[in-house]
């Protein structure tokens, strides 16, 4: 067996950070989540259902059109240029000269669509009929894409996939992750390992460790016996949710009673059965 230097000892603690910043890093990216649910309320322009958009801190009335792809209206976006595009309806495909339009971000409820790029045209003829304005129509290409669900009856749309506000995810996690903080700071590696999904891997220096019992042997070798001395903090460069999976990236600054250590790394924590688990450490 070779030595154990204190080097080595001290990059090890690199990879534990890694999985506890699931519990500890701030809610402020985006990503996605296919868990969440949002309630849309369903507003009325004479008798079209519309509901309520947030477009770079606009907020606009779209059309819900389940027969139509989706549109905005040319007047309430500037920008874009003119291509030839196929636009869906009732009465069919059609091809027609649209101005197409990117947006970097469209917001409805909790859910964010990012990097569109939609077809503008004037529907101010729809907003005539209907008395009121009509800055596009959610037709049933982005309505399909975010799961959502229209019940005419409340007047309630359901949207059950699309991408999510990271707090929503981020709120669940930490409550889910401070049993497990808490028996880090104990050094308790009965509890932490229940914190482990049963696929778990952990890349370190010193090699992979595949499945609970083996991160925990690798932990309690070279970082519970600091435990409860350990502080650190940490700062997120990037999240994204991927179906029932977290993958984030960050810098952090540990300090334990033998050293001072700053790194980076990224982790992946995956939900299931309601609970998030660290699935993956990986420090470079």
């Amino acid at each position: 067996m070779p030595a154990v230097t204190p080097r080595l000892r001290s990059r090890a603690l690199r990879s534990l950070l890694f999985c506890l910043s699931c519990a500890l890093l701030p809610a402020t990216t985006s990503a996605q989540d296919s868990a969440a649910k949002d309630e849309i309320p369903i507003e009325r322009c004479d008798r079209l259902p519309v509901v309520e958009v947030e477009v770079a801190g606009k907020h606009l009335q779209f059309l819900l059109d389940t027969g139509a792809t989706s549109l905005l209206n040319l007047k309430s976006f500037a920008g874009g240029h003119s291509k030839q595009v196929h636009i869906a309806s009732w009465t069919g495909t059609a091809a027609t000269s649209a101005r197409e339009v990117s947006l970097a971000e469209l917001t409805i409820g909790k859910h964010v669509l990012r990097n569109l790029k939609l077809p503008a045209i004037d529907l101010s003829p729809i907003g005539a009929a209907c008395g009121g304005p009509i800055d596009g129509i959610l037709g049933v290409d982005l309505l399909d894409q975010m799961g959502v669900t229209i019940d005419l009856q409340h007047r309630v749309a359901t949207m059950g996939g699309g991408t999510v506000d990271a707090r929503v995810a981020y709120d669940a996690m930490q409550a889910a992750m401070e049993p497990c903080m808490d028996a880090f700071t104990q050094g308790n590696a009965a509890v932490f390992e229940k914190c482990l999904d049963p696929d778990v891997v952990m890349y370190t220096p010193h090699g992979e460790f595949v499945g609970p019992q083996k991160v925990i042997g690798y932990l309690q070798d070279r970082f519970f016996q600091y435990a409860p001395n350990i502080h650190h903090t940490s700062k997120v460069n990037e999240v994204q949710l991927l179906g029932d999976a977290l993958w984030y990236s960050y810098e952090y600054t540990i300090d334990t009673p033998v050293e001072h250590r700053t790194g980076h790394g990224t982790t992946i924590c995956r939900k299931s059965d309601g609970r998030w688990r660290i699935l993956s450490v990986h420090n470079s």
